[in-house]
């Protein structure tokens, strides 16, 4: 744009409505002749008015009623000429002073005012979608309470909103999840958010600083305002003259952070990990950002193209060209029609406008899933259909693994016979595979894990002369009992997953481990198999299966110690080498100073954003013999 078109674009007289009215006024007046009449009544027209003392808006009411009834003979009263708006996309200076940040924290208790009142009315409808469609917790199963539990658990870290939209769709197969009310913002947040917009203020001032420092300009655009970085360590244990400010753990203040993300307080969250601060946004309708200097104004007609906004142009392989030069020129003319092609104003969209000379992209036609089907011939039909029947190979897995079940009679035989002494029961491969195939059903999974189980226990009664009959009893009692299983309400049984199942097969095998090793070390005759599986024996000291739940319980204690300790070892490990590293770190860094590399800023700004924050408090004494104004 040239020198005078920008005068003449900024010297563009723009006439406010009072000004349209009045230039209607005016023309009218140049074709019209007033008569003697007319003009005596425009005069007591005039003289009432000034009379009445009416204000410009009354003025103006009457000017047209009375214009609409002899014709446009007088002008408003008014300002005829607005001067163009600036606009400004970008601040120079961004700051906070007191009165901004007044306006700030009463933006802020507006806004949670009127969010604590949506919350009331939404958790009436909550409480009333409770009450008249989930389930009470005493109409639950064990398996619906384990479900709700379940859900519960994987889905709490979620905000209320989401999580009830989840609930909901949940329902819709089994009303059994009630919705979690919304929970209001407290005046503690207040405090957390006063606390945050003071941090704020000093991380502007860093940055300023740190930009006019190095040269570099300060501006930034209105919709890309610096980030607010929130160490909940740091915000815990703020301090104003060595007196705690909120005084609460970081738990507490990750807990009120989460609850201003929700009501959407703050916004644009951004995590890298746990070692670094979160990065979040201040709701523009709460903070009041100031300009420490005016900016250049940017008119509609002058207004910077932003990189946001650009012409979506057809995707076309094709290739093209212009057929003639008359109609490459008339194409050309009307591609730069405003609104189709150039740069736009905020918030317009880009018209789908083509140029006539190139070839639109043809759109594919589709078709549903049901019409694709009733194209289908039939014969392609019985194909499919056949495919998705279950494999040979899976067919023969399953076969083999059921042909293991056998008769109680004939293994009550087979265990008296002492076929099983030496048993040493299924692989865990084969069973991983059996639980993939889905020609074999729960029941029939659990009849071969408890047939197994009976012929791996035989032999703690290795040549202990245990009769068929009592073998037979006892793999009665275990068909009945909950291994593998587990007892609803109504005392029937359910049947466990296959992975499940696996896994109690996994702990059956250690209890067996463990109890072999015991009867041989304390050389005490176990009880016959039927007395040794009944379940009222839950006591360690009545030395049956059910009392083996305590060793159990204590034998994961120790293997949840014993993880701990790896954890804490490898952690304590983590720590050394990160403390080594930093050392390494700072140790390159200050040689690169001394060096002359790196500037007084820029080894703050490595320390800063590289290293841990006790580096930085030790910076200034470690290089204050090469650099005093540092410190």
């Amino acid at each position: 744009m040239t020198k005078a078109t920008k005068n003449t674009s900024e010297n563009t007289t723009v006439f406010s409505k009072i000004g349209t009215y009045n230039i209607r006024v005016h023309e009218f007046l140049k074709q019209t002749s007033i008569s003697p009449v007319v003009q005596a009544a425009i005069k007591h027209f005039k003289d009432n008015a000034q009379l009445r003392k009416l204000t410009n808006n009354q003025y103006n009411k009457e000017v047209e009623e009375f214009n609409n009834a002899h014709g446009f003979y007088i002008t408003k009263k008014g300002t005829e000429f607005e001067s163009p708006q600036k606009y400004y996309s970008y601040i120079n200076y961004p700051f906070l002073d007191r009165e901004a940040l007044k306006t700030t924290m009463d933006n802020y208790r507006k806004f949670v005012y009127e969010y604590n009142k949506k919350a009331e009315t939404d958790n009436v409808d909550i409480r009333e979608y409770n009450k008249k469609t989930v389930l009470k917790n005493s109409e639950l199963s064990d398996i619906q309470k384990k479900v709700k539990k379940d859900f519960y658990k994987e889905n709490k870290c979620l905000f209320v909103k989401d999580y009830n939209d989840l609930a909901e769709s949940e329902n819709e197969r089994e009303p059994i999840i009630p919705k979690r009310l919304v929970q209001k913002i407290k005046y503690q947040s207040e405090l957390i958010f006063h606390v945050l917009i003071g941090f704020y203020v000093g991380q502007l001032k860093r940055r300023n600083a740190y930009l006019m420092n190095i040269n570099k300009p300060t501006s930034v655009f209105k919709n890309d305002l610096p980030k607010l970085e929130i160490d909940h360590r740091k915000l815990a244990t703020h301090k104003i003259a060595s007196i705690p400010r909120l005084d609460i753990c970081k738990k507490t203040a990750q807990n009120h952070v989460k609850r201003l993300r929700e009501a959407g307080v703050l916004i644009n969250y951004i995590k890298v990990n746990q070692k670094k601060p979160i990065k979040v946004n201040f709701n523009s309708k709460i903070l009041v950002i100031l300009d420490g200097k005016s900016p250049n104004s940017q008119t509609p007609e002058n207004k910077q193209l932003l990189g946001g906004f650009k012409k979506n142009l057809p995707d076309n392989k094709e290739s093209f060209s212009f057929c003639k030069k008359g109609k490459e020129i008339k194409d050309y003319a009307k591609s730069i029609v405003e609104n189709k092609c150039g740069s736009m104003l905020e918030g317009n969209v880009s018209s789908p406008v083509f140029y006539k000379s190139t070839k639109e992209k043809n759109n594919k036609n589709t078709l549903g899933a049901e019409k694709i089907k009733n194209l289908v011939p039939d014969f392609l039909k019985k194909e499919v259909s056949e495919a998705k029947k279950y494999s040979e190979k899976q067919k023969n897995q399953a076969r083999n693994f059921i042909y293991k079940i056998e008769d109680d009679q004939i293994l009550a035989e087979k265990l008296f016979a002492g076929h099983y002494d030496d048993y040493k029961g299924l692989r865990y491969e084969q069973l991983k595979k059996i639980e993939n195939n889905p020609m074999v059903d729960r029941e029939e999974f659990r009849a071969v894990l408890l047939q197994d189980f009976v012929k791996q226990w035989a032999k703690i009664w290795k040549n202990r002369g245990v009769f068929v009959g009592e073998w037979k009893k006892t793999i009665n009692r275990l068909n009945e009992s909950s291994l593998f299983a587990q007892k609803s309400s109504e005392n029937s049984i359910v049947v466990l997953h296959k992975a499940t199942q696996i896994e109690h097969v996994k702990k059956y095998r250690w209890l067996l481990k463990w109890a072999n090793d015991w009867f041989r070390k304390s050389e005490v005759s176990p009880l016959f198999p039927y007395k040794y599986f009944d379940a009222t024996r839950k006591k360690s000291n009545e030395i049956g299966f059910y009392g083996l739940h305590s060793v159990w319980k204590s034998h994961l204690k120790y293997q949840e110690k014993r993880k701990t300790e790896k954890q804490t070892q490898v952690l304590s490990a983590n720590k050394r080498n990160n403390r080594l590293n930093n050392q390494k770190k700072l140790a390159k860094a200050l040689k690169k100073y001394e060096m002359g590399s790196y500037s007084d800023m820029e080894l703050y700004n490595y320390v800063k954003d590289n290293l841990p924050h006790d580096y930085l408090l030790q910076l200034s004494s470690l290089i204050n013999n090469n650099n005093q104004n540092f410190a």
